[in-house]
């Protein structure tokens, strides 16, 4: 019987991860890439809602490669974000409007 597989997509305020579980619960594999942050003006913080997107792809197929598992035997996926970090995308485009504004940022304090 072929093993199944669950992957979770972190995508954290630092990083970004991929992480393969087994039918157990066990780690087969992480993947991870140190995402940059941007600080256009004072107590701004900002990321590239492309580069979010490039390195979740990056990790998973690097996770993926890693393990050597075929991808029909992920069975399921969990994604996790970061708190209240807001992404726009134009609807027609399918592009981000702007970058993502980090939950650290003061902008949303108010």
């Amino acid at each position: 019987m072929e093993t199944s597989y669950i992957i979770a997509f972190d995508q954290g305020t630092t990083s970004t991860r991929a992480i393969l579980f087994d039918e157990h619960g066990k780690v087969v594999a992480i993947s991870q890439k140190e995402l940059k942050q941007y600080y256009p003006q004072s107590g701004w913080v900002e990321h590239d809602p492309e580069m979010i997107f490039n390195d979740q792809k990056e990790v998973f197929e690097a996770v993926v490669q890693k393990a050597k598992v075929p991808l029909e035997a992920i069975k399921g996926i969990g994604i996790t974000n970061q708190r209240e970090t807001t992404i726009v995308w134009d609807k027609k485009t399918g592009k981000p409007v702007y970058n993502a504004i980090c939950w650290l940022d003061k902008r949303t304090e108010a």
